[in-house]
């Protein structure tokens, strides 16, 4: 992703953004919205190539879930079943009770999108 570690740095002081660290590298990050608390949003989740399969995926949602508290809604939109890269996050997000929903316009590499949506009772 373009611009990665600067826009975690920016948002992290806002309290809109989450990493991990693997003591010199950030391993991954996210990026939280919404406006209302009924509605959230993860706008991003990306991990580092050379640390997936460790775990940061999975604690970066998890972090985001433990500020999201129910009752609400948990969106994110990631690659579509064309993009081979984005099959383990679709993964994690299933695993996760995220139900795929509508699709997306392209992204910018011209692969598809999806919005994922968790309900939160």
């Amino acid at each position: 992703m373009p611009d990665f570690e600067a826009t975690l740095r920016r948002n992290v002081d806002r309290r809109s953004a989450w990493c991990v660290s693997d003591g010199e590298d950030v391993a991954g990050g996210m990026l939280l919205g919404g406006a209302h608390p009924s509605d959230r949003w993860i706008r991003w989740l990306a991990v580092r190539g050379s640390s997936r399969g460790r775990g940061v995926g999975a604690a970066l949602l998890e972090k985001a879930l433990w500020l999201f508290p129910p009752p609400c809604t948990v969106s994110l939109d990631t690659f579509g079943e064309d993009n081979p890269g984005g099959s383990a996050a679709r993964r994690l997000y299933r695993r996760y009770d995220f139900e795929p929903g509508a699709m997306l316009d392209p992204g910018p590499e011209g692969g598809s999108r999806q919005r994922f949506v968790l309900t939160r009772r």
